[in-house]
């Protein structure tokens, strides 16, 4: 199966393009609003949806942390015999590229919680700012997750040598 390099080079400039939108986009949203500090039952509905979103941030960011290092791997060579086709390569580099930013937005959403936390402003989690980062951490987590299924699926339908010497 033969790729056009220069399709190829298309498909990751344009990903790139599309990687600077979204943090173009993850960046803005309004400044947050003047806070007043939240007190009773609203503070615990606040502390516990925080607590839930943090859980999916930090399983995402040991998720994608440790699909970025096996892709580097895997584009790196350590697995001897495995033998990678072009669009193999750019899969695996552009699902790595997806985790890595994936990992990005997921620390940058946790850092404005802990500065709600710290200004004991919890009501501004629903601001845009705070909700583009996560919307982009889980954005880029779901299309490195596809590109790893596009993967699977390109590996499954590559005829695969037949064994020699063995019965079949």
């Amino acid at each position: 199966m033969t790729v056009n390099k220069g399709l190829l080079w298309f498909a990751i400039g344009a990903a790139a393009l599309v990687s600077a939108g979204i943090f173009g986009w993850a960046q803005s949203g309004s400044a947050f609003k003047v806070c007043v500090p939240t007190e009773g039952a609203a503070t615990t509905q606040h502390q516990e949806a925080i607590k839930a979103l943090d859980a999916v941030a930090d399983v995402g960011i040991k998720l994608s942390t440790t699909l970025v290092g096996l892709g580097a791997a895997i584009l790196l060579g350590f697995k001897s015999g495995l033998t990678l086709t072009t669009p193999i390569r750019a899969s695996i580099l552009l699902a790595t590229v997806c985790f890595l930013e994936s990992a990005l937005y997921a620390v940058l959403w946790r850092m404005r919680i802990a500065e709600l936390w710290i200004n004991d402003c919890l009501a501004l989690v629903e601001e845009p700012r705070l909700q583009y980062r996560f919307m982009a951490h889980f954005g880029f987590f779901l299309a490195g997750l596809g590109f790893l299924a596009f993967l699977v699926v390109s590996a499954a339908l590559t005829a695969s040598k037949p064994a020699q010497g063995g019965e079949s």
